[in-house]
Parts: structure tokens; C-alpha cells; sequence
């Protein structure tokens, strides 16, 4: 069953026998959603433990009609933020950002953590969103809390950059 919309009304249900498909289908988006906000392998980990329970935990207030990637990807980035504000006074060192390996998730690519470290963090998470979540700039824009002509410019405006600069890189 591959159909994430079923899964999700079998979990409402309380029937959690689909709950590794659903994960599989949606953890890269999660994940990534995360770890461009925390930089840090093992905290992403557990916030996406976090936001499959908080799902879980709130999956009657799921509406059917909506993308669920998008919502997890709201979920996680949230729970980040709320990681990202309590240690804002740590120093995080960039070198985990490129040394880490995703839990289960295909081997990221260092060279694109390189490049995508050409832009600010909020360029970055919203190419991250397009780009490797596949996610709609209106949905991003919600997910950013930011007006639709705002995170397409932002975002061509982070393309543009990274054409100009990334030739360093490759």
C-alpha cells in the first residue's frame, strides 16, 4: 500500500500495521526539513522521533485533504526552531554539516551541503524544501511563514547565487 493518504486514515484509525511505509515514504523530507536548521545528525534523529509522535499524537487534526509532507516538514522544522532557540547560545560547528551521514536515508552528497552553505539559512531552507522535499513554493511559504512573492524571489534570488558561485565547487 502505497498510498500515503490511505495510510494516514488507517493511523487515525489507530491501525499502525502501515506506520514503516508511511515513515519510509516521508522520512527524507523530514530529515532534511531538520537538518538544515540544526546542522547536527544526531539531534535531527531525534527530532524526527519527535515529529513522528507529535503526528501521531495529533493525527485527528490532520486534515485529508492536505500535503503530508508538507505538514511533517512543518511539524519537524518547528520542533528544530524550538531546539535551534534554546542552544542558540552554543556554537555549532559547520564541519558536522558536512560529515554527517542521514539515518536510514539515502548517503547525502557533501558537495551539495558545500554549495548550499553558499547561502543564507533562510535561501537554504527554502531551496532545500524545493529541491530535494519537491515541495510547492505555496506550500514552503507557509511552512516559512512568508508571502508567496517573498519566497520566490528569495529563492531565485539563492539560484542566481549559487550559478554565480558554486563553479568553485564542481
Amino acid at each position: 500500500m502505497d498510498n500515503i493518504h490511505e495510510i494516514i486514515e488507517e493511523l487515525k484509525r489507530r491501525d499502525y500495521s502501515s506506520f514503516d511505509t508511511f515513515y519510509h515514504l516521508t522520512k527524507n523530507q523530514v530529515f532534511y526539513a531538520i537538518v538544515t536548521i540544526i546542522k547536527d545528525k544526531s539531534l535531527a534523529e531525534d527530532l524526527m522521533q519527535d515529529t513522528y509522535t507529535k503526528f501521531l499524537e495529533k493525527i485527528d487534526d490532520y486534515k485529508s485533504n492536505s500535503n503530508p509532507y508538507a505538514y511533517l516538514s512543518t511539524i519537524g522544522r518547528n520542533l528544530a526552531i524550538n531546539l535551534y532557540n534554546k542552544r542558540k547560545r552554543e556554537v555549532v560547528s559547520d564541519e558536522l554539516m558536512e560529515s554527517f551521514a542521514a539515518p536510514e536515508v539515502e548517503e547525502p552528497n557533501d558537495e551539495i551541503f558545500k554549495i548550499l552553505d553558499l547561502l543564507e539559512p533562510l535561501e537554504k531552507e527554502i531551496v532545500t524544501l524545493h529541491v530535494i522535499n519537491d515541495l510547492k513554493f505555496r506550500e514552503i511559504a507557509e511552512i516559512v511563514d512568508k508571502p508567496l512573492g517573498t519566497v520566490l524571489w528569495i529563492y531565485n534570488k539563492a539560484i542566481k547565487k549559487l550559478k554565480e558561485r558554486a563553479e568553485d565547487y564542481i
